[in-house]
């Protein structure tokens, strides 16, 4: 009898989470970080948010040249 992969990801996601929850929750407390990432000589700046081991993601800015995607960056990081 052959096993589909719909049946084996049912029967491995429920461990995979489990070690793999635990791990990251160890990496990512709770909070917020701000990345930079960069896409045909354009950039865009991201805010990810970490609460109960999960991440959600929003996009903050688009289309930014490299020093205003910089200098955004560094207000984040440092608002005061």
């Amino acid at each position: 009898m052959a096993i589909s992969r719909a049946d084996l990801l049912k029967e491995l996601l429920p461990g995979l989470n489990e070690l793999f929850g635990k791990e990251y929750k160890q990496l990512h407390k709770d909070g917020t970080e701000y990345h930079m990432r960069s896409r045909y000589g354009k950039y865009s700046i991201y805010k990810w948010e970490f609460k109960d081991g999960g991440r959600s993601s929003s996009t903050l800015a688009k289309h930014l040249s490299r020093e205003e995607a910089i200098g955004m960056m560094k207000l984040l990081k440092d608002p005061a």
